[in-house]
């Protein structure tokens, strides 16, 4: 990787954002937060879109890769416009013509611009063919992807001593994993990362249970997309993420009847049930009876 040059200016690093992106102005990047070292950048949003994306027709000298947060952006690319999947990652050649439509919101992204020498020399060490390489895709990343983005963007921001060094050995990583990513390849002990976040999202259910959680809440808080997180959360648990949510509900109405201190409306509310009708329709299509025969027939204390 080229050497992290300690920016002296604001020209020196719109200089090298030049390099990456093209003949970006500083005007056309007022709403995004630029994170850059060497022959890799970041770019995020923030309450605006990027002038220079919506450019009509404009291209990169570099490859780019996008991490969507939502699914609203959305990009015209040889006459296709392809839209942004939540949660997964979009490749894309350098020189290919392209414009970022406009849409109601400010978009929610982070870009990364890899300079072609860099992103193909590492791609050599792979068993693939740079002329076989086919992007204009969206893949699920791997687990580690946004932690290391965001390790990036804090060391790039803070630039304190050592930060070169730094920034050099993460930015070599995240152009492996999105290599990866693009090639879905997986350690094994990434199992062990699925594991952890789809426990993290069990714990978000347990502690939520009295709101409303839909499988798109429960697939961000495991960084997935919702078909990835998913396919992923029944290979680890032998249901679907619904269907499990509805077991931890129950379970927890029972421990509810059981303790027989609260009315059928607050076990509803308490369990995440809009209303008791809900609650008992629910209750009897599981166990063949009502909550409130439940009750009554529990053993007498």
């Amino acid at each position: 990787m080229t050497p992290v040059k300690r920016f002296d200016s604001k020209q020196d690093e719109l200089d090298n954002i030049r390099r990456l992106v093209g003949a970006v102005t500083k005007e056309q990047l007022r709403y995004i937060d630029c994170f850059t070292a060497g022959d890799l950048a970041l770019f995020m949003p923030v309450g605006g879109a990027c002038f220079f994306a919506r450019t009509p027709l404009h291209s990169h000298p570099s490859y780019m890769f996008v991490l969507h947060f939502d699914e609203q952006t959305a990009l015209e690319i040889e006459g296709r416009t392809i839209t942004a999947q939540y949660g997964k990652l979009f490749g894309l050649l350098p020189d290919v013509p392209h414009t970022e439509l406009p849409s109601d919101s400010p978009p929610r992204y982070i870009a990364v611009m890899i300079s072609r020498r860099f992103f193909e020399k590492q791609l050599r060490q792979y068993p693939v063919k740079l002329k076989g390489l086919q992007l204009g895709e969206f893949y699920d990343p791997v687990p580690n992807l946004l932690p290391l983005m965001k390790r990036f963007m804090i060391e790039a921001d803070g630039r304190m001593a050592g930060s070169e060094s730094v920034l050099q050995a993460i930015g070599l990583e995240i152009c492996h994993s999105i290599i990866r990513s693009i090639l879905n390849l997986r350690l094994e002990d990434e199992r062990i990362s699925f594991r952890i976040e789809i426990d993290r999202t069990i714990e978000y259910m347990h502690t939520n249970l009295d709101m409303k959680i839909t499988l798109e809440d429960m697939a961000k808080v495991a960084c997935m997309s919702p078909s990835h997180f998913s396919r992923i959360f029944k290979q680890e648990t032998g249901a679907s993420p619904i269907d499990y949510l509805g077991r931890i509900r129950m379970d927890r109405a029972k421990k509810l009847l059981l303790a027989g201190d609260k009315s059928i409306t607050e076990i509803a509310l308490e369990c995440g049930f809009n209303s008791p009708a809900y609650l008992s329709a629910s209750f009897y299509k599981k166990f063949r009876t009502t909550p409130s025969d439940y009750r009554k027939n529990l053993p007498a204390k």
